[in-house]
């Protein structure tokens, strides 16, 4: 393993091993540049000595197409140009030199300054970029199995463990013109970007790769990590495991360029901002329908005005609980927002509409039962009595999922239900209805307030 020895703000290591082969066919390499500091990996094939040579060949040809590149134009067609140059540099060494037939290459390659990273591939190495622990960004390789995962025919697992992942539809030095895939991204301080050969992430599922990569403490003890274990299954497995290569970046600031909100996470954000404005709106019809405590006055000292204040009171006093919630709501998703922990937040999405959900079951049983309070005693009581206890025993599961279990008397409303006070139009049968349904507006708050 090498340091990338590099005057810019990013901390760098490279490891390539062997492996299992009888050469090493991939090839690295890094340097300073005025569009930023460039590492290009590369992985061979073809019989003979094809392989490392197409791997090398391109390598030097990238590196010295951007160190002459005019500083003046764009970082992406400089990629872009350096990666043609490459490939035809190889395209034309096949056809001098028919031995070498069959001889090509992947690359991948990073362009990073402080403005932004630029990352292009072509073939199945890769271009990770971990944040937090995550992964945020991945190339997407160019094969005959990715084809497949993206006509959702195979599963990215299926894909890596299917015998044809080794069949790519896209390298250097194969057609006279190749167009590498390109991808601008802004980046955080603490973010690592990972380049590697399939080699490295084919040999274990992409979630450990991901672990070791990304939560290892220190990218050298990543980078030793990932090359460890590779050569240590490979071994395991019989010792004639591929070719491995990986280096690692990580940030040590933010990038200029900030990163665009994507599609998918402006669609989160405005639904989680339609919940809010839902949720607050089932208070306030709550608040409208829901009859409030009695209040004896005497009659001659009742007028317009003290009616009002009590009214007043009692709407500010749940209006302030009601945007007490919203603020609380907001928070959480600005919060996650400004983390672009993107992942937590559409979770966020799925069980904050689950806790709607749950709640406003919970909102027509107390419909019910407001109904049932003013019902006569008789058939038509019964009949509804018994429905409602049905749909409570149905929602019961749901509710311990929230901590509500039969110690706080899931099981009691239930009871509660079945006590033939309840069958009555007494004054003590609604003094029952008023205690069951007091009950579950405090499983209403619960779930509410559940993390």
């Amino acid at each position: 393993m090498i340091q990338i020895n590099t005057s810019m703000p990013f901390v760098g290591f490279i490891d390539s091993r062997q492996g299992g082969r009888k050469e090493n066919q991939d090839s690295c390499g890094y340097v300073d540049t005025a569009l930023g500091l460039l590492i290009v990996v590369c992985d061979g094939m073809g019989g003979g000595p094809g392989g490392k040579l197409a791997s090398s060949l391109a390598v030097e040809a990238i590196i010295q197409s951007i160190q002459v590149c005019d500083p003046s134009v764009s970082r992406i067609e400089a990629v872009q140009q350096a990666v043609q140059q490459a490939n035809r540099l190889l395209y034309i060494k096949v056809k001098e030199n028919p031995h070498l037939k069959g001889m090509g290459t992947t690359a991948v390659l990073l362009l990073i300054n402080e403005y932004s990273a630029v990352v292009a591939h072509v073939g199945d190495s890769r271009c990770y970029l971990f944040r937090g622990g995550r992964k945020v960004f991945r190339s997407f390789d160019h094969s005959l199995v990715f084809e497949m995962v993206k006509n959702k025919t195979l599963t990215e697992e299926q894909a890596r463990l299917s015998s044809q992942s080794n069949v790519i539809t896209r390298a250097l030095g194969i057609q006279p013109e190749v167009e590498a895939e390109v991808a601008e991204l802004a980046y955080e301080k603490g973010d690592r970007f990972m380049l590697c050969t399939d080699g490295i992430w084919g040999v274990f599922p992409e979630k450990m790769i991901v672990q070791i990569a990304s939560q290892t403490k220190s990218p050298a003890g990543a980078v030793e990590s990932l090359v460890i274990k590779v050569d240590e299954q490979g071994f395991a497995s019989g010792g004639t495991h591929d070719n491995l290569t990986v280096t690692l970046i990580e940030t040590t600031s933010n990038s200029i360029k900030k990163e665009k909100m994507s599609t998918k996470t402006r669609n989160i954000l405005i639904g989680l901002s339609a919940l809010c404005c839902i949720s607050l709106a089932g208070n306030v019809i709550q608040l409208i329908q829901v009859p409030q405590e009695k209040t004896v006055v005497d009659e001659s000292k009742v007028d317009q005005e003290y009616m009002d204040s009590v009214l007043d009171r009692r709407m500010k006093d749940a209006l302030g609980k009601m945007e007490a919630d919203f603020r609380e709501k907001l928070d959480i998703i600005n919060k996650k927002v400004e983390e672009k922990n993107f992942e937590e937040l559409e979770k966020y999405v799925d069980e904050s509409k689950h806790k709607m959900e749950i709640i406003d079951q919970l909102d027509k049983i107390i419909a019910q039962l407001e109904e049932l309070k003013k019902m006569k005693e008789g058939t038509e009581k019964n009949k509804k009595l018994s429905q409602t206890k049905e749909e409570f025993e149905v929602l019961a599961p749901s509710l311990k999922e929230y901590g509500i279990t039969e110690n706080e008397k899931v099981t009691g409303v239930v009871s509660w239900l079945s006590n033939s006070i309840a069958q009555k139009d007494t004054d003590k049968s609604q003094g029952h209805y008023i205690a069951i349904i007091k009950k579950i507006d405090e499983y209403k708050d619960k779930i509410r307030k559940s993390e």
